[in-house]
C-alpha cells in the first residue's frame, strides 16, 4: 500500500495537537497518517514534530452490502514500512523494508517515530505550506 498524504499548517501545532490523515483500507486494515507537536520530546528543548502511521481493524456496518470483502480481525500485524518526507535537500525516510517487520500496536496507539522532525527545519520540509508523507506499508 502507498498512502500519499497532505497536511496543512503544521508549523502552527501547538505542544500534543495532532492532525490525521483520512483513513485508507488496505489488506483488511485500515490505515493513517498523523502528526503531533511536542514541547518535551527533545534533549536540548527543541520543538519536535513526530510522525505515526496507525492502523486498526476494518468493521464493516453494512449486512446488506453484496460486496465480498476481506477483513483482517488481528488486533496486531507485523508490517514493513516507511514514511517518506521529500524535503528542499533531501528526501527524509523513517523505518525500512530491509527489517524482518515491526509489530504494530493494537488500535488506538500509532507506530512512529515522536521526534522525527525539528520545528526549526520545517521550512525545508513544507511545499507550498504543507507537509507531505508518503506512507508505504507491507504486511508480513
Amino acid at each position: 500500500m502507498r498512502l500519499q498524504v497532505e497536511f496543512q499548517d503544521v508549523h502552527r501545532l501547538s505542544d500534543g495537537q495532532v492532525k490525521h490523515s483520512s483513513e485508507v483500507f488496505y489488506a483488511g486494515s485500515v490505515w493513517k497518517v498523523s502528526v503531533q507537536a511536542f514541547n518535551d520530546e527533545d534533549p536540548q528543548g527543541r520543538r519536535t514534530l513526530g510522525l505515526f502511521l496507525h492502523r486498526r481493524k476494518a468493521e464493516i456496518t453494512d449486512p446488506l452490502r453484496k460486496v465480498h470483502m476481506y477483513v483482517d480481525s488481528r488486533e496486531k500485524v507485523t508490517a514493513r514500512y516507511q514514511l517518506i518526507c521529500p524535503s528542499k535537500r533531501e528526501v527524509m525516510v523513517f523505518g525500512s523494508f530491509k527489517q524482518t517487520g515491526t509489530l504494530l500496536p493494537k488500535a488506538p496507539k500509532g507506530w512512529g517515530w515522536r521526534s522525527a522532525l525539528l520545528f526549526d527545519e520545517l521550512d525545508d520540509l513544507l511545499q507550498n505550506g504543507a507537509l507531505r508523507i508518503a506512507a508505504v506499508v507491507q504486511l508480513v
